[in-house]
């Protein structure tokens, strides 16, 4: 049986358990950065919405307001228009 194998010593276990620890923490440190990159990110979009928000809010009530006069202007108008078909319906009797 000329044939040489190797085993892996308790030092080498040991060398080999820390590398994997150290990788694992390289790459975990990486994920976190990613991570306060995408909450940053998040944050930015939230307050854009509420920008957004406020700005609808604000053309929303500017809309009612204006389709409030407008109506009003409306009823006026055909109360004027009233007003002046009596009167020549008025006439026209007259006549």
């Amino acid at each position: 049986m000329g044939a040489h194998e190797e085993y892996a010593t308790r030092k080498d276990m040991i060398a080999f358990k820390e590398e994997i620890i150290h990788e694992f923490l390289v790459v975990s440190e990486g994920l976190m950065d990613h991570i306060k990159l995408l909450a940053k990110g998040h944050a930015g979009v939230v307050q854009r919405l509420g920008r957004v928000e406020t700005r609808l809010d604000h053309m929303e009530k500017e809309n009612e307001r204006q389709h409030i006069e407008t109506r009003s202007l409306i009823k006026l108008s055909f109360s004027e228009l009233d007003n002046r078909l009596s009167s020549l319906e008025l006439q026209i009797k007259e006549l």
